[in-house]
């Protein structure tokens, strides 16, 4: 397999070229294998119809169409987080993950094998550094998961495992690729890439063209402290990256998202975030406020009201922040978390995420929305929906006929996402406008025949009887003063023709 072709990693400029001189194809079956691949999501060559058998057999025989290899899949009961773990064609593996708010879903997708940067709060870099992926083995997760949930992502961030401008050929590639429309197709709005602060790749995503959104994980203002908590930051330290960030914004007029994450008592104080404001100013910015995820021990997180004091600084300065949701906390979902606990290049059995107690105090109490009443009925002795079941409870029993894909995909049969989520166009038509907003019940101007068609009936005719009684309308012609305004026009009219006769008699 290692002598193959990798499908994954072909453009469609190099499809026709492939097609062209090694398999004497004319180049629009580029187009029909990209369809194939990267919209319909079929990664056998067989099930390529509209392929000849002599050509699907060669293709078989020369190209890889494997997408990556799932090893484990975690999914959070808390909020629908999913973890994958995928094994590549060599037996490394790399982590995505998928993370849902609503009906949008966002991929969050890996680099390299490891990451060479060595960031103290980051589990991936305690693993150590492998090898850069090629672009097919970047964007051939977003099509696993897409495959996996089986529909469409919206959303990429890349924001997994390794520093994606480390590999800035390979991830540009990727980009074009997701991004071409003959290909996957998916909006360059909708595509944001996440960099620890390497100043050449950011110049090079600037002078790309691309448009892409660029992140910056931050995390400190001064050079001490984020040397320590990030050792980049002695090759590309705060002034430079500064700079890069100034650049970037007048070459694309692009606002930049700031990660900064919170760590308890080290980088949290109102103090870290007045230089933070410093640091920012001229730069338009989006501020990210991550409250840290436990590392080894490494780590505590940050008090409650350290993190409402330091968003209320930046938001007081004028910066534009918020304090991100934290999705996947029951899950290994920090980067590098759920590789180092499995045996790379084992498969093992998917298994739900552990589950949690009622009465556990890091759940989140608000973070669903409350039940509108308009939801459908609860059957009698079912429990709340809100209501976590202990382990002894039994297994959770699934609806007939549909499957527990934790909200990703709709429900059969029913019309509405498995989150139950009732939206409004789900009203019988007489509660809604076309819209699908909520109002109230339009008034009925018309009826049907029945009794109110009769009274309707009988009044116009008693109309008809007291018009007909009165007898017929004046009109304009029958006025006696329409007569006087049209008598001196008939005579206006005899005294031209009597002049016009003179005239001819003089002649």
């Amino acid at each position: 397999m290692a002598d193959k072709i990798y499908a994954l990693d072909l453009d469609k400029g190099e499809w026709s070229q492939l097609f062209d001189k090694e398999f004497g194809q004319p180049r629009f079956r580029a187009d029909q294998i990209c369809q194939w691949i990267w919209q319909k999501r079929v990664f056998d060559a067989e099930e390529m119809t509209n392929l000849s058998k002599s050509l699907r057999d060669a293709l078989v025989e020369k190209v890889d169409f494997a997408l990556p290899l799932l090893i484990k899949e975690q999914r959070s009961e808390r909020d629908g987080t999913r973890k994958y773990l995928w094994q590549l064609r060599d037996g490394q593996s790399v982590e995505s993950v998928l993370m849902r708010q609503g009906e949008r879903l966002t991929a969050c997708i890996s680099t390299q094998v490891g990451c060479p940067l060595g960031c103290t709060f980051c589990a991936t870099g305690l693993s150590g550094y492998v090898r850069n992926l090629s672009a097919g083995e970047i964007a051939g997760q977003f099509l696993a998961m897409e495959k996996a949930v089986g529909r469409d992502i919206g959303n990429l961030v890349y924001m997994g495992m390794g520093e994606p401008f480390l590999n800035t050929e390979a991830v540009l590639k990727s980009v074009r690729m997701l991004n071409d429309p003959g290909m996957r197709n998916l909006g360059i709005r909708h595509i944001a890439i996440s960099t620890s602060g390497i100043v050449p790749g950011i110049l090079e995503l600037a002078g790309s063209g691309l448009g892409v959104r660029l992140a910056v994980s931050l995390h400190a203002a001064e050079d001490e402290l984020r040397s320590t908590l990030m050792p980049v930051n002695e090759t590309f330290p705060l002034d430079d990256l500064r700079k890069a960030m100034q650049d970037y914004q007048r070459i694309t007029g692009n606002r930049i998202t700031i990660e900064y994450a919170l760590f308890g008592e080290v980088n949290d104080s109102v103090e870290h975030a007045r230089l933070l404001v410093r640091y920012l100013k001229g730069i338009h910015v989006f501020v990210n406020l991550i409250p840290c995820n436990s590392v080894d021990g490494r780590y505590q997180r940050p008090a409650a009201e350290n993190i409402l004091k330091f968003r209320s600084v930046l938001e007081t300065a004028g910066f534009e922040t918020e304090i991100r949701e934290e999705l996947g906390s029951d899950i290994d979902a920090a980067c590098g978390q759920l590789r180092r606990k499995t045996k790379g290049g084992e498969p093992s059995i998917l298994e739900p995420a552990p589950r949690t107690a009622p009465g556990d105090k890091g759940t989140k109490k608000t973070s669903r929305p409350p039940k509108k009443e308009t939801a459908a009925p609860k059957r009698a002795g079912a429990p709340s929906p809100s209501v976590k079941v202990a382990d002894d409870a039994g297994p959770k029993r699934e609806r007939v006929g549909t499957k527990p894909s934790g909200g990703f995909v709709d429900e059969r049969g029913s019309g509405r996402l498995a989150f139950d989520k009732k939206r409004k166009t789900d009203l019988p038509p007489k509660e809604r406008y076309r819209s699908g907003k909520m109002k109230e019940e339009r008034p009925v101007y018309r009826t049907g025949t029945g009794d109110g068609a009769d009274d309707r009936a009988a009044a116009q005719g008693e109309r008809r009887t007291r018009e007909s009684a009165r007898g017929p309308k004046r009109t304009a012609a029958t006025r006696p003063e329409a007569k006087e305004r049209s008598a001196p026009k008939k005579r206006n009219t005899a005294s031209g023709a009597a002049s016009k006769d003179k005239r001819k008699k003089r002649s």
